[in-house]
């Protein structure tokens, strides 16, 4: 067992054992793993990424305060994710479509600190393009 579980059989936290707890966040920070890794290949199931994300902090939170849990292994595990994910955040966005993060924001009304929820805010959006009555707003590109 774990040292940083010992002694956190019997804590609870909304009825889960710290320890039950512990596996859901590995297990969600691993499936988060997965879909940061495949970007860009995951086709329909991209918007998963957002959820497992969601679930990863979570977790995260409802443990923050149990000074009996070292979270910091897991911590640096979420922030390199997290870099990838901000550095393959075009072709993200892109593979969810614009249109459709806006739809999930405001299905989901997530906090703005969730910013994952917002990458969209921070691309190009490639799928729009300029009406052509609308010609003095062009690139060279037509877009």
């Amino acid at each position: 067992m774990p040292s940083e579980e010992v002694g956190h059989q019997g804590g609870e936290h909304d009825g889960l054992q710290t320890a039950e707890l512990l596996q859901y966040l590995d297990a969600s920070l691993a499936d988060y793993g997965k879909y940061v890794s495949q970007i860009g290949s995951l086709k329909y199931t991209a918007a998963q990424l957002l959820y497992y994300r969601d679930e990863v902090q979570d977790m995260l939170d409802a443990l923050v305060n149990d000074k009996g849990i070292d979270l910091k292994s897991r911590w640096i595990k979420v922030r390199e994710l997290d870099l990838q994910l901000r550095a393959k955040a075009s072709i993200f966005v892109q593979e969810v479509g614009h249109a459709n993060f806006k739809q999930y924001q405001i299905i989901n009304n997530p906090p703005v600190s969730r910013w994952w929820w917002y990458l969209n805010r921070t691309t190009v959006n490639l799928d729009h393009k300029t009406p052509s009555w609308q010609w003095w707003k062009r690139d060279s590109s037509g877009i």
